[in-house]
Order: structure tokens, then sequence, then C-alpha cells
């Protein structure tokens, strides 16, 4: 499994407060089956750090992680809020911000509260420079919540959907979420770990949820297979991202 949305590195934002917090829950995350991670801190205006600092820890880390031999393959990103101040103070790092500095992919935080009016304006900004936003955790935000259909037009405006570890734990969330799951707009679970205790970077029962709840296919699609061609900066086409027809299903469980 690849996690590709967690605040591990250390000392940025709410996540990890020291390089020991960090390892630590490197540890948990490999040991629960977790191959490959990417540290995605908060870009907000409550967070304040320089984009230098986090390359530099993220390279301490995995030279730290390997020293120690934790068995986890480490990518750096980070998760942008949909906010237009920051947007233009960050135009000339966009590149920067984007999954492993490729320029293909960022991890897109809506406010809870609302949807920005200039949020399509935004998108269209990533988009024409080739860059696939994903919207991250939006089953937190209130008016989705309300009405999930909207992600059907975040879907055709050219967005990629990941939700939450924690959204598969929640009778009303995990509903909302397979429901949308059979409409083809999950295309990722990440775990968006902040700590040990609070919200721990595990995947492994996520993706048996899914497995139960869908099938084998469904999760690996959704915990390995999109997620390697994020961390690789490789194209997540249409064909990738539909579930398979009946009869492909019955063919799987034959082969189980």
């Amino acid at each position: 499994m690849i996690d590709i949305h967690s605040h591990l590195l250390y000392g940025l934002d709410d996540g990890a407060e020291t390089i020991e917090e960090t390892l630590a829950m490197l540890r948990v995350a490999s040991q629960s089956g977790t191959k490959e991670l990417l540290f995605t801190p908060h870009i907000a205006e409550e967070f304040i750090y320089d984009i230098d600092t986090a390359v530099f820890r993220f390279k301490e880390v995995r030279k730290r992680a390997a020293e120690e031999k934790i068995e986890i393959k480490l990518h750096l990103g980070f998760e942008v809020r949909l906010d237009k101040e920051l947007f233009s103070k960050h135009e000339f790092d966009m590149n920067r911000l984007t999954v492993n500095n490729q320029g293909k992919y960022l991890l897109l935080e809506f406010p809870f509260l609302d949807i920005p009016s200039y949020y399509k304006e935004i998108i269209k900004y990533l988009t024409s420079a080739d860059i696939t936003p994903i919207i991250v955790h939006p089953l937190r935000n209130s008016r989705i919540l309300q009405n999930p259909s909207i992600l059907k037009e975040l879907y055709s405006t050219g967005c990629l959907m990941q939700f939450n570890a924690d959204d598969t734990r929640d009778g009303r969330l995990s509903s909302i979420l397979l429901r949308l799951l059979r409409q083809n707009l999950v295309h990722f679970i990440a775990s968006d770990a902040h700590s040990i205790d609070l919200r721990p970077p595990v995947l492994a029962n996520a993706y048996r949820f899914i497995e139960k709840k869908a099938d084998r296919r469904d999760a690996e699609r959704i915990f390995c297979e999109n997620p390697a061609r994020v961390v690789s900066g490789e194209i997540i086409d249409e064909e990738d991202l539909q579930r398979n027809g009946f009869f492909d299903r019955i063919k799987d469980i034959f082969n189980r």
C-alpha cells in the first residue's frame, strides 16, 4: 500500500513535532503494511515555514529512516489549501508543491465550511499547467457532505478524489464513500496521519473494509495502483479509474 497524504514531517504543521515522533510513526506505517508514504505538510496561512526547510527535513528523515532500517520508501509533497492569496504567493513555487516536484499532481484542500466562489478558477489554473488536483478528504467539507454529487462536477473539471481511512470507520461517511465508489469517484484512500494516537498512519483496516464491501480489485486500485502512478508522476487515465464490469468481477472471484 502507498499512503499519499500524511503529516509526519516534523515541526512544520499540526502533525509530528519532532524527528523521533516522525520515525516512530514511520515504524507504525511500515509494520501495518504501508510500503511507500508521501509527506504532505500543510500549505496554509496558519503554518509559516520555508519550502527549503521542508526539503531539508525530508532528506534528513529519509537518511535517518534508512539508518534505522525502517522499510518504507518516502516521497515529498504538500497539502495546499484552496485560497486565492496562497496561490498568488506561491505562483512561482507551484511545481515545488507538487508530488515529488514533478509538476503532475497536487493535493488540494477545500475549506471545511464552504467552497470559495473562485474554486473553478484555481482548478483551471492548475489543469492548464497539466497539474492534476487531488481533492483531499472531501467529506470534511460541509457543502460536499450535504451534497456529494458536487464531486461529479469536480471530477469533470479534471480533479481526482482522496478520502481518509477514517471515513471507513464512520457509519454515515462509509455509506457515502461506498456510493461514491460505485460512481468511480473514489480514487485514493490515505491516512491523513497526524499522530500515533489521534490519527495513526495505518491503512490496513481501511483496505480490508474496501476489500470486504467492494472487492480486492477495488482495494488494489485505490491503495496501490493509483497511488503508485501519483508518486511516479505517471498519468492516470480514464480506464485506470473505472471499476471493472460484472463479468470481470466474477472472473476475479474465481481467481482468488
